[in-house]
């Protein structure tokens, strides 16, 4: 039985079997850190087993809070080297080509893509915040 993450409409597979359903949510809160308190639901379709992970909707800080400054903006845009490029590096090869026999791989490559849509949508938010500011 074939064990299968939805989240935001994708499906990404089992990361590693190993894991339990928590914890692949838990490692996926890193890169979609909304899933961090998300709920998981299993079901059952056909020869599949489908977790579905669908954020919380709490009121805590629900109040009217202002629009966060850019400092704290770019600060919450990480600095980090995306898996990406790691994975794309190692799929190469000495000519240039890509290893299309690394479907092994898969899951890692699910999830760096992942990672790597994350931090373009921090940035996006960071470049709205710099276009806000009043002209000098």
């Amino acid at each position: 039985m074939a064990r299968i993450f939805q989240y935001d409409g994708r499906a990404f597979p089992d990361p590693d079997s190993r894991l339990s359903p928590d914890e692949v949510r838990q490692q996926m809160a890193q890169f979609f850190p909304e899933l961090a308190n998300a709920e998981v639901r299993r079901e059952v379709r056909g020869e599949d087993e489908v977790f579905t992970l669908q954020r919380r909707i709490g009121t805590k800080g629900a109040r009217r809070r202002r629009a966060p400054g850019v400092v704290a903006v770019l600060r919450r845009v990480p600095a980090r080297e995306l898996g990406v490029f790691a994975i794309a590096s190692d799929l190469l090869g000495a000519d240039g080509e890509l290893d299309l026999d690394a479907a092994d791989r898969q899951p890692e490559v699910n999830l760096a893509v992942a990672e790597a849509e994350a931090y373009a949508r921090a940035t996006g938010r960071a470049l709205e915040a710099l276009r806000r500011l009043p002209p000098r």
